[in-house]
């Protein structure tokens, strides 16, 4: 007979040990049954907050049988008392407090915080809150002609989305710039910035992002951006264009606390953040306490990407979750006033609110990138995003199978296809022929297998062993712990060393045979480090989709779980296939495929809805 209680699922594996001692600590410190419903509960809120969601929505879990998301569900799974019941219970403990309080578990609504976690959606929400006002003494006249110089009108009365989205962020002290690739994202914030800096040459700026790797690319974007404006020759050299990580410029890392916060603010006027879907919500609560209310915070991402590996979907719950951005009459009148879009052209494109409906005050603080300048509408790759974008699996497969610049490959009896190492072969061996490491860099960053899971047949760690084994056969590689040519990825934070989680180096013999870590810079040669230095890492041969996020790779090999998997949602496939800018083969079962264009990421949290944004019912 299996054990029901908490230990004893921990014991089968279907819930985590860190899971079990809290609920423990929690019933131990409240003198409820080690087993009762608060120890249930408390083991549950953990347990989901491992998996990502910011809460546990009660309602989406009463009457049903717990910890499924563990392991298989079993005859002694506990099972979930009704809503009321469970309100009830809960409310009684001392060890859970309503809103605002010091206890480890929050009760708000029908929904249950471990204590930390609600304070930091509280802060996000008030100061987001705080930060969705235009701002004031702007020169209108000025911002509209530095529009039609960066913009020049279309001609065609349409609306031009970047135009729009610069406007936005011209005038918010906060905004959202989203877009799939190639849309301009990082253009168009150049192009805001010059526009700051013509209204306040002396506003003082800074770039972030939440890896070193997407601070890397943000800075390359930006140096590359400013090649293509012209006529700012006195206003371009004042944009900067070195990134930090987020854990960088606030100074994370060398204490208990950031060096940065409300009691030491950063001293900025703009903060411009990119690649933020990856930003979870205690890092986002951390960067919003540091930043002065004046400061102006502009934040970069794909709203349809992937979710921060950590609680929280930020971006999403800012952004609505996909829904369509509709502008009030106010933010209207403003985007026209300074010439952002041709008079009625916002009402024909179908983003603006009836009169008198009152959109989340987080849309007007939203521009959203329409037109991708990267994949045509022709092209595979862009209409293959559109199609798992927009849920239709059957479609996106089709359009896989008819080939193209992208691929569909059956999973062989069930088993990883010997495709997908004939790929890596093919394309690993040109690098590893290469005679210097920064051409050798160079070319490992152009392909890229990305898988969904981390174990597993169909896992990282599965495709990393047999890609080296071929290697190795082949005898483009020798073998060992560590060797020349063998790719690396950095899975932790060292700050004395300067390597951050997800950097990606190669390891390659100096001009003396030495073997060292070679890591690319933005600019010039790239560094190295002494093996003996190097932080913590993994092959990276194959990347998990999470941690591809950031990449522009030229070809990308994606392979997908045989057996349908909560992990595979659109977005994952979505992030996965649009890391690409040339070819893309996916690998799967096609009936998991189609299940997992359908399901989308849904994390529990209320900051969309404080927010603004309606409760999506599930």
């Amino acid at each position: 007979m299996p054990d029901p209680s908490l230990r004893g699922l921990m014991q089968t594996g279907r819930l985590p040990p860190l899971c079990y001692y809290f609920a423990r600590f929690v019933a131990q410190g409240a003198g409820a049954p080690p087993d009762g419903l608060l120890a249930v509960s408390a083991a549950l809120a953990s347990l989901r907050n491992l998996a990502g969601d910011v809460c546990v929505d009660l309602a989406r879990h009463a009457g049903r049988p717990l910890f499924e998301d563990a392991g298989e569900p079993g005859p002694s799974s506990p099972l979930a008392p009704v809503v009321g019941d469970w309100l009830a219970g809960l409310a009684a403990s001392p060890w859970v407090g309503g809103p605002g309080g010091p206890e480890p578990l929050i009760l708000h609504d029908e929904r249950l915080y471990l204590g930390k976690f609600w304070h930091y959606e509280d802060q996000v929400t008030q100061a987001l809150q705080g930060r969705m006002t235009q701002v004031e003494g702007l020169d209108a006249q000025r911002l509209a002609e530095g529009l039609d110089r960066l913009f020049p009108p279309l001609g065609t009365g349409e609306v031009d989305w970047q135009r729009v989205a610069a406007a936005i962020a011209a005038t918010r002290r906060f905004s959202v710039i989203s877009g799939g690739p190639g849309t301009g994202k990082t253009t168009t914030v150049v192009k805001v910035l010059a526009l700051l800096l013509g209204q306040d040459p002396g506003i003082r700026i800074a770039l972030a992002a939440p890896t070193g790797k997407a601070a890397a690319r943000l800075g390359e974007s930006v140096r590359g951006g400013k090649t293509r404006v012209t006529g700012f020759a006195d206003i371009l050299p004042h944009i900067p264009d070195e990134a930090s990580t987020i854990h960088r410029l606030l100074g994370m890392g060398h204490g208990d606390l950031p060096r940065h916060r409300a009691a030491n603010p950063l001293p900025l006027d703009c903060l411009v953040v990119d690649e933020a879907s990856m930003i979870d919500l205690p890092l986002m609560a951390r960067l919003l306490d540091a930043l002065p209310a004046a400061t102006r915070l502009i934040l970069l991402g794909d709203r349809d990407q992937l979710a921060s590996v950590e609680a929280g979907n930020v971006l999403g719950d800012i952004t609505g979750h996909g829904r369509d951005i509709a502008y009030s009459q106010d933010q209207v009148a403003v985007l026209e006033q300074i010439g952002a879009a041709p008079a009625g052209a916002l009402e024909r494109a179908l983003v603006v609110a009836p009169a008198g409906a009152v959109p989340p005050p987080a849309a007007d603080s939203a521009g959203l990138l329409r037109v991708s300048y990267r994949f045509t509408a022709e092209g595979g790759i862009g209409a293959l995003a559109r199609a798992v974008n927009a849920g239709l699996g059957e479609e996106a497969l089709d359009l896989l199978r008819a080939g193209g610049d992208i691929a569909w490959q059956d999973t062989a009896d069930g088993n990883l296809s010997p495709a997908c190492i004939d790929w890596a072969l093919e394309r690993y061996a040109g690098y590893l022929a290469e005679t210097d490491v920064a051409a050798a860099l160079e070319r490992l960053a152009r392909s890229r297998v990305l898988a969904a899971l981390q174990r597993g047949p169909f896992g990282v760690e599965t495709l990393n062993r047999r890609i080296a084994e071929r290697l190795q056969a082949h005898g483009h590689i020798v073998g060992g712990e560590e060797y020349p040519g063998k790719p690396v990825m950095v899975t932790v934070n060292d700050y004395e060393v300067g390597l951050f989680n997800g950097d990606i180096g190669l390891l390659w013999p100096d001009a003396h045979g030495a073997l060292r870590a070679w890591f690319p810079l933005a600019e010039g040669a790239p560094r190295s480090v002494s093996l003996r230095q190097l932080p913590q890492h993994v092959p990276a041969y194959a990347l998990t989709v999470h941690k591809s996020q950031g990449s522009e790779l030229d070809a990308v090999y994606l392979v997908l779980p045989r057996d349908p998997n909560p992990v595979v949602t659109r977005e994952l496939i979505y992030t996965g296939i649009t890391r690409a800018r040339h070819s893309v083969v996916v690998q799967g079962n096609p009936g998991s495929f189609v299940l997992g264009c359908r399901a989308r990421v849904q994390r529990s949290s209320a900051l969309a809805e404080r927010l603004g944004w309606p409760r999506v019912e599930v």
